[in-house]
C-alpha cells in the first residue's frame, strides 16, 4: 500500500513539472515545419529524373534503333509546295551520316517540331503540316496549302483570308487585286493590319454565293472605307463596324448583311455606276453621290 502511494505521488510530481497538457506530448515527434514545401521539392525531382530518362530511353532506343529504318516516306502536298522542299528539309534533319549516304536513314531520327516549323519558315504558303511516323518504317506528311483570296501590287503575292501575305504566281490573274498599300512593309510571312485587314475580310466575304459582289479592285488608302472598283466598272464605297478590328468575327456577319443589301440595291438600279455604302442605316446608304 505505501509502495502504490508512492509512486503515485511522484507520477503526480512530474505532471506538475511539465506543465497543464504538456504530459500528453511527451513522446509525440515534433511536426515539420514546411510539409507542403518537401513534398513539391520531392515531386518536381522525380519528375525531372523521369523526363530525363524517357529523354535518354528516346534518344538511344529509338533515333537509332535499326528496327525503325525509314524505308517508305509518303508526302502529300498542294499545287505549288513541291515534294522536294518537304524531302530536303527531312534530310537536313537526318544524321550525317544519312545525308553522305554510309548509314540508312531512321524513322525517329527527324524531330517533327523542327521540321514543322522548318518548312512553314521557308514557304509562308504553307497553312499546316501534319507528320505521322507508321511503325515500323512508314512517314506520312500532309502539306495543307494556304488559299488566295486576292493579290497584292504586281509582284506575283497573294493573300489568304487570314491576311497573310505569300507568293504564288499561278492560277491567281483572276483573284482582285488590294491596291493602296504603298508605304507598307508586305513581305511574305507578314499578316495585314487596319484598312489591308478589312480588305481581306471583304474578299473572303465574296466567296459566298449570297454576297458575291464582283470586285476587281480594292482601294484601301483612305483611313474611313474601302473603295470598290467592279468588274463593270461601277464604284462602291463602303464602311461597316468594326471593319479593321484586329479580331473581326462579328464584323464579317454584318458586312455580310450589309453586301446582301447593297446586292438587292443593284439589281434595282443597274444604272448607277456609283454607290455609297458609308451610312451606318442599311436602309439609307445606298444612295448615288
Amino acid at each position: 500500500m505505501q509502495l502504490t502511494e508512492r509512486i503515485a505521488s511522484l507520477f503526480r510530481s512530474r505532471r506538475r513539472r511539465a506543465g497543464k497538457g504538456e504530459w500528453l506530448h511527451a513522446n509525440v515527434p515534433r511536426r515539420r515545419e514546411h510539409p507542403a514545401l518537401e513534398h513539391w521539392i520531392v515531386g518536381v525531382s522525380v519528375l525531372v529524373f523521369l523526363l530525363v530518362v524517357c529523354a535518354l530511353f528516346y534518344r538511344f532506343h529509338f533515333c537509332r534503333n535499326p528496327q525503325f529504318q525509314l524505308c517508305d516516306l509518303a508526302i502529300t502536298s498542294g499545287e505549288t509546295i513541291s515534294e522536294g522542299l518537304v524531302r530536303q528539309v527531312l534530310l537536313d534533319h537526318q544524321s550525317r551520316e544519312f545525308r553522305s549516304g554510309d548509314k540508312p536513314g531512321f524513322l525517329f531520327g527527324p524531330d517533327i517540331e523542327k521540321v514543322r516549323d522548318e518548312l512553314l519558315e521557308r514557304a509562308p504558303g504553307i497553312r499546316s503540316v501534319t507528320i505521322t511516323r507508321r511503325l515500323p518504317s512508314r512517314m506520312e506528311v500532309r502539306v495543307v496549302e494556304r488559299e488566295p483570296v486576292g493579290r497584292i501590287g504586281r509582284n506575283e503575292q497573294v493573300i489568304d483570308a487570314e491576311g497573310i501575305i505569300f507568293p504564288r504566281n499561278v492560277g491567281v490573274d483572276h483573284l482582285p487585286m488590294i491596291v493602296g498599300l504603298d508605304g507598307r512593309k508586305v513581305d511574305p510571312g507578314m499578316q495585314l493590319d487596319g484598312m489591308g485587314l478589312a480588305a481581306v475580310r471583304l474578299l473572303s466575304t465574296i466567296l459566298n454565293p449570297e454576297c458575291a459582289l464582283p470586285v476587281a479592285a480594292v482601294d484601301v488608302s483612305h483611313p474611313d472605307y474601302l473603295c470598290l472598283t467592279l468588274r463593270d466598272h461601277r464604284l462602291v464605297k463602303i464602311w461597316w463596324k468594326g471593319m479593321d478590328a484586329p479580331n473581326g468575327g462579328d464584323s464579317r456577319d454584318v458586312l455580310a448583311r450589309r453586301l446582301k443589301r447593297l446586292l438587292q440595291a443593284m439589281s434595282m438600279a443597274p444604272q448607277r455606276q456609283v454607290w455609297d455604302a458609308t451610312v451606318p442605316d442599311d436602309n439609307r446608304i445606298f444612295t448615288p453621290y
